[in-house]
């Protein structure tokens, strides 16, 4: 009853799902309703039944700022799924990241949604890297890698078999295994409701249990990193870094590195996209000198003078001047 408790207090006010049980209706029930709904998710997690209603979703497309509406791939998908489902999620997420956690399973480079972990570790872990190759006049490339459709694209059958390598059995990754298979959606725009459409690939959007699942399958990435490279991850926002005085030193281990994503990311079913997947070449140097040249795909990645990370602005001169730019003419309202 204390998990339960603790998960509806921790749970805000959303949209409802499939089944229409909104957040409020659980959170007002009387105590003796509690305890029938309390009894209903351990047998629930005792059985293994995994209710239909709770694999089904209703997307919402939501148009992206400033894109051509008319183009279906300029809307995000927002997944409303059962708030009581996400109840019960929260339970079995609470124990997974404690053993995850507790058994040092997620790397350390990985901040995303981590207790006591943020995005300015992240931040501040880039920015020292740079000035560190200030400091000793070195030039310093980073590449900054966008994932397609990260969530859409992850290998349900791979995150069963994380799961089992990092040693759970029992009703855990039962419950996950229930979550996972047989998921259905329905698209709604205007009120009106597509067909019913099975998700035959990736983990759902806006569930509780996606992240941590989405965290432990990209895992692995980081040991597809070649000795001295540096890495940073955040959830799937993921860069790899190299300095050195020279150049040609820069492009042959960070081009050796790629060649290694490439065989992770087509072994664990994730693509890199070369359009989004940018360079920047950090350097103070005054004097004349080439950007690195590396491909991904056989495609030559872009060098660009600055690039917009976690929410920050990075140019090549480490300056923050835009940054400061944006912040003054749009500050933050109170």
């Amino acid at each position: 009853m204390d998990e339960l408790l603790d998960s509806l207090a921790k749970s805000s006010d959303s949209a409802v799902g499939p089944d229409d049980i909104h957040y409020q209706m659980v959170k007002h029930l009387p105590s003796d309703a509690l305890q029938s709904l309390l009894n209903t998710l351990n047998d629930i997690w005792l059985t293994g039944n995994f209710p239909p209603s709770w694999r089904q979703s209703h997307i919402v497309p939501i148009p992206k700022a400033g894109k051509d509406t008319s183009d279906p791939s300029n809307y995000r998908p927002i997944a409303l799924t059962s708030c009581v489902c996400k109840v019960m999620e929260r339970f079995v997420n609470n124990r997974l990241i404690w053993y995850l956690e507790r058994n040092k399973l997620i790397t350390p480079m990985q901040s995303g949604f981590r207790k006591g972990r943020n995005t300015t570790d992240q931040l501040v872990r880039l920015e020292t890297f740079v000035r560190e190759a200030f400091i000793q006049k070195q030039h310093a490339a980073v590449i900054f890698f966008d994932l397609e459709k990260a969530y859409d694209t992850t290998w349900k059958y791979g995150i069963l078999k994380d799961l089992h390598d990092a040693s759970l059995r029992g009703r855990l990754p039962l419950f996950i295994s229930g979550f996972l298979t047989d998921r259905k959606f329905q698209v709604s725009v205007g009120g009106t409701f597509s067909k019913v459409c099975e998700q035959e690939m990736g983990v759902t959007q806006g569930s509780i249990l996606s992240v941590t699942s989405f965290c432990l399958k990209i895992n692995s990435i980081v040991k597809a990193l070649c000795p001295g490279v540096d890495c940073s991850l955040y959830v799937y926002d993921f860069l790899i870094c190299y300095r050195s005085k020279y150049i040609h030193i820069i492009e042959r281990h960070l081009q050796r590195c790629l060649n290694k994503l490439q065989e992770w990311a087509n072994a664990d079913g994730f693509k890199f996209s070369t359009s989004k997947t940018v360079c920047i070449h950090f350097c103070r140097l005054r004097k004349h000198h080439l950007d690195p040249e590396l491909f991904l795909y056989g495609i030559p990645i872009p060098v660009v003078q600055e690039v917009k990370f976690l929410g920050l602005i990075f140019d090549c001169k480490l300056s923050f001047y835009r940054t400061f730019t944006v912040s003054r003419i749009n500050p933050p309202k109170l």
